[in-house]
């Protein structure tokens, strides 16, 4: 059965803006095929213009603001992701419904039920004290389609904060000086049901 392909090719900047830009024009112009999308067609849109304008400040090359373009990059990664999980809902292995809304549908049977394995080898490290951001990395598993990395305050009953990234080490950014946080990560393969690694816990110095 046909899946929506979440492109992995969206490291760079105009491919991840047009990427986004076309899924949002096709499942406007098929707004029919899709009602109650979700996430949003708006929120995807603001994610698409935060990302946009952020591009934009971090041109400077403030670092600052190159941290901020990056994690805005990476929620717009994560609100494709949950739409393709929609999509697939609604397309129930439809080629031309997947395509209508910008995928491209998988090209071979997918074997869904399979789960990732539970990530081992995680890490959370201080890169550089003062910088209010820690490195995250684990151990690389080669049917991932993408790594989510989550974190929260410790004792916070806030939702995870999810960064969606297509390689197994990436930076966590603009968090707060002196507060531990907890950290988790799971693979995102053919099936998309999460198991999250072993909880890791920092302090932000």
């Amino acid at each position: 059965m046909a899946k929506p392909v979440l492109s992995s090719k969206t490291e760079t900047a105009a491919k991840l803006l047009q990427y986004a830009e076309n899924i949002l024009a096709k499942v406007t112009e098929n707004a029919s095929l899709f009602p109650d999308p979700v996430p949003t067609l708006a929120e995807i849109e603001s994610a698409l213009q935060a990302y946009r304008s952020g591009l934009t400040e971090a041109s400077f090359r403030d670092m600052r603001q190159v941290e901020l373009k990056n994690q805005q990059a990476a929620q717009l990664k994560a609100l494709l992701y949950d739409f393709s999980l929609y999509v697939e809902t609604v397309a129930q292995g439809n080629p031309a419904t997947i395509m209508a809304a910008g995928f491209a549908p998988s090209k071979k049977k997918v074997a869904s039920g399979e789960s990732s394995p539970k990530p081992t080898d995680f890490r959370v490290e201080i890169t550089q004290a003062g910088l209010q951001q820690v490195g995250v990395r684990v151990k690389a598993w080669k049917p991932a389609r993408f790594y989510q990395f989550e974190y929260r305050k410790v004792g916070s009953e806030n939702e995870w904060t999810r960064v969606l990234t297509s390689k197994s080490k990436t930076i966590i950014g603009n968090l707060e000086h002196l507060q531990q946080y907890e950290f988790r990560v799971t693979y995102l393969g053919t099936n998309p049901t999460p198991n999250y690694s072993d909880i890791v816990r920092c302090y932000v110095v």
